[in-house]
């Protein structure tokens, strides 16, 4: 009679080591094809670095979509600047006493003889210039103009006065016209004095100036 030989049976592996081996299995399957490819970290960090900064006042927007960066300041008005420029001490002084001279040749004394009646035509004429705010303007005419008016006033109705109104011309003919330096301001200014004084001594009737 044969003899069977008998084998023992294998035992069957665990169902848990196979899971573990497929959950190792994908996750290196996933780290190979998710990973990022190192060559292209430093080409993506040129680009960020390439790319120009956003400017400040495109940040700086209002509801509307306008900038809110304030507009640049106007340029200041040339016709302005000229007539600030143009505004002399002397300039300002000698239109300052233009309605105080009309005034006085005015008075009923004065105002028939001829002579003060052409000089006051000549110190509107003299100073239309002036007046008018032209920058350019010569202040010479209107200062010699305002010392002729009151000579002729003086010759009019004050014979005291005789000695000051032709101490004033004289100083008016001396005068440049300009006002610019300290020492044509000086001048000016020693000049203008002397007409406001000869102007307010005038101002009173001529029986009542010594």
């Amino acid at each position: 009679m044969a003899e069977l030989r008998i084998q023992p049976k294998k035992s069957a592996p665990s169902p848990w080591l196979l899971v573990a081996l497929a959950v190792l299995v994908l996750a290196a399957a996933a780290y190979f094809f998710l990973r990022s490819d190192p060559a292209d970290e430093p080409a993506a960090h040129q680009t960020e670095l390439s790319q120009p900064p956003v400017p400040a006042d495109s940040l700086a927007r209002d509801s509307s979509g306008a900038s809110a960066t304030p507009p640049p300041l106007a340029a200041p008005d040339s016709v302005a600047v000229e007539s600030t420029a143009a505004a002399s001490p002397a300039r300002a002084a000698l239109l300052g006493l233009l309605p105080t001279l009309t005034q006085l040749v005015d008075r009923a004394d004065l105002r028939d003889d001829a002579t003060v009646r052409e000089q006051r035509d000549n110190l509107t004429s003299a100073t239309s210039r002036l007046t008018d705010g032209d920058p350019q303007a010569s202040l010479r005419p209107g200062l010699l103009a305002a010392a002729n008016l009151l000579l002729a006033v003086q010759q009019k109705g004050y014979p005291n006065l005789s000695t000051e109104a032709n101490a004033l011309t004289l100083q008016a003919s001396q005068l440049s016209g300009r006002d610019t330096t300290p020492a044509e301001q000086a001048r000016n200014q020693a000049y203008l004095h002397q007409l406001t004084q000869l102007l307010n001594t005038m101002s009173y009737p001529a029986a009542d100036v010594l």
